[in-house]
């Protein structure tokens, strides 16, 4: 009887002792990046994401957090992206954008229940822009581009490609 004690307290201890090895290995994900891009880690914000982004041989890394809790991620001129967790409204957004009587559309690239790219401009000249509500774990995000100086077509694609590679941060909680 003592013998089977101590060999189920044995198997217990040593099941305890490669449960906390493999705690410890999923606690590295997988975050493969394309060539010139890399996941940058938005935890510190309050998102639980990592936006994937272009490197510094594109530009310098500008961020910032504004009251409205829009993150901004800037990197070069052609890289410009808002992400705010919100459910974000695709139905609004198109009618906003239909109803500018300014900055007109001109054609949607992409029109679907999660996504938007368009091109607008004034006359002759176009800009290019996207809005994209994404799911990440369990909760919701609105990515688009930043408005200011505008964007070429592949700029924008660029970005929105980059924004659909998201990924959640995975934690583990405390390691045994």
């Amino acid at each position: 009887m003592n013998t089977v004690l101590k060999t189920t307290l044995s198997l217990v201890i040593a099941a305890s002792i490669v449960s906390c090895g493999t705690k410890k290995e999923k606690k590295e994900q997988d975050l493969t990046a394309p060539q010139g891009m890399y996941y940058f880690d938005m935890s510190k914000t309050g998102m639980n994401i990592y936006a994937l982004i272009p490197d510094s041989t594109v530009g310098v890394l500008d961020t910032a957090m504004q009251s409205s809790g829009e993150y901004l991620i800037k990197v070069g001129k052609d890289f410009q992206v808002s992400v705010i967790e919100s459910n974000g409204d695709i139905k609004q957004r198109k009618a906003d954008i239909e109803a500018d009587d300014v900055n007109k559309l001109k054609k949607y690239f992409t029109n679907d229940s999660t996504t938007l790219m368009w091109q607008s401009g004034i006359a002759d000249m176009s800009e290019f822009h996207f809005y994209q509500i994404m799911h990440v774990g369990n909760r919701t995000y609105v990515f688009e581009d930043i408005k200011g100086e505008p964007f070429s077509e592949q700029a924008t694609q660029k970005m929105l490609d980059a924004c659909k590679k998201a990924q959640e941060k995975i934690t583990t909680g405390k390691e045994s």
